[in-house]
């Protein structure tokens, strides 16, 4: 079984990679203004066990995009990140009024 902090930098690394992209795990310093992407696990989804022990573990989370560009170009920047280290599928596209920042929501699995 790979080390849970292993699939999790995968994500990390990722997402870091992406040229002029401000990344945060879990929240973003108070003074960072858009855009910013934020990035968390959930929790453990469908893991494989065999033999009375967990053979590999299928770890979830989500990737959020938040921007105040229209067609900002990030959004296949993440998408193309993602693409080589996980599954992963875009769960919404909100515009949010009080902030007036476009919010994108993608769900990943890592194993």
């Amino acid at each position: 079984m790979k080390s849970l902090n292993n699939l999790l930098k995968t994500v990390y690394d990722a997402l870091t990679a992406i040229e002029d992209a401000n990344v945060y795990h879990y929240e973003k310093p108070a003074a960072v203004k858009a855009p910013y992407i934020i990035w968390a696990e959930q929790g453990e989804d469908n893991s494989f066990h065999a033999n009375n022990s967990k053979q590999d573990q299928i770890i979830s989370g989500t990737v959020d995009l938040y921007t105040l560009t229209e067609f900002d170009p990030l959004v296949d920047s993440i998408q193309e990140a993602l693409n080589g280290v996980c599954a992963w599928n875009l769960d919404s596209v909100m515009y949010e009024d009080e902030t007036k920042l476009i919010h994108y929501s993608w769900d990943f699995e890592v194993m």
